[in-house]
Parts: C-alpha cells; structure tokens; sequence
C-alpha cells in the first residue's frame, strides 16, 4: 500500500470495536519512532506517549472515577462505573501528553502542531501494523486527578488517549472534505 493511500484510508475505530491483542513493546517503540519523525522545530520533544500495562488499568479506572467525581460532585455509582469503564476500553491504551517549552524561537502554537503531527505519525504507524485506533479525550482529561497521576508540571498536558487493538470487518470513514475545500491559490492583493 502505498503512503497516499494509508493517509486516505486512515480512519478511527472506537474502543468497543477492537479486540486483542494490544501492541507489544517492540512495535510500541516502532510507534514511537514514527512519532519522533515528526518536524520538531529545536528538537524540543513536546510529544510523548505513555503505554498504560493491563496490570495498571484498573488503578487508571479509579483515577477516571476521580476525574468524574470532580468534574460533577454528586456523580451516582453508575456515573462513577461508566468512567472506570473508559480506563478498560480496548485491549491496548496510550496516553498522550504534550509538554510545551520556552524557545525564543519556537512559540507554543509551533510546539502544538509539532504534536499534532506527532499524534499523526502515532495513528499512522499503528495502521502500518496491523492495528485500528481512536484518539479519545475530553474535558476530564484537564482535571486534577488525571494531572495528578501523570505527574503533569507547567507547560504540560494530557491531550487523551490512544485506544488500540485489532479490528476485522468494515470500518466507517469519517466523512471528510473534498480536496479543492482545503486547496486554494494565492492571489496578492489588488490582483
């Protein structure tokens, strides 16, 4: 398959579609790779992937519960199950953290679409190998207990999470704009 048509078949598949096995270590840090690969003005790294082990999922799921309790105080034990529910959706989970960094010459929003392109390589790579995923975030992913847990000082952020596994069967692209919607010419004023 070529690299144009891996770009134009990428596409999401939700938690609840994938089954195992999760990525192993070594194709992790083949994942990994094709994140580094991503333009990083100044080599300052603002992307960076942290593998979740089956064993911590659950410790995950109690944190989830956290994150809901604080977003709503009076959240009810189904509210608190559905939460820990996410930490346990698909058979492999990323999480993914932006760090941002003062650069005289690299400003926040360069470091951002350096990210941006990271997460890209990151999905893409994990298509390579065989694998389906979902980018999953939302606003608890800014709460004090995810923070907490993953040990995020200044200038970082937890942008989400990368559900992955294995998927068999058709998958449902996302409808997306033509290619002369996001094309166009340039014209100097008064032309």
């Amino acid at each position: 398959m070529s690299a144009i048509t891996a770009l134009h078949d990428r596409c999401s598949v939700g938690p609840r579609h994938l089954r195992g096995p999760a990525p192993g270590y070594e194709e992790l840090l083949q994942v990994a790779a094709a994140a580094a690969a991503a333009p990083d003005h100044a080599s300052l790294g603002p992307f960076r992937l942290i593998h979740i082990p089956d064993l911590a999922r659950n410790r995950l799921a109690d944190v989830f519960a956290a994150a809901a309790t604080e977003a709503d105080p009076e959240s009810d034990d189904e509210a608190l199950a559905k939460a820990r529910k996410r930490a346990l959706a698909g058979p492999g989970l990323l999480a993914v953290v932006v760090e941002l960094k003062e650069h005289p010459q690299v400003p926040p929003e360069e470091q951002w679409v350096s990210a941006g392109a990271a997460l890209q390589n990151t999905l893409l790579a994990l298509e390579a190998l065989g694998y389906r995923a979902k980018m999953l975030s939302g606003a608890r992913v800014r709460s004090s207990a995810l923070r907490a847990a993953f040990e995020l000082g200044d200038g970082a952020h937890l942008l989400g999470f990368i559900a992955v596994g294995r998927h068999n069967g058709d998958v449902k692209h996302a409808t997306r704009r033509a290619a002369e919607q996001v094309l166009s010419e340039w014209a100097p004023p008064g032309d």
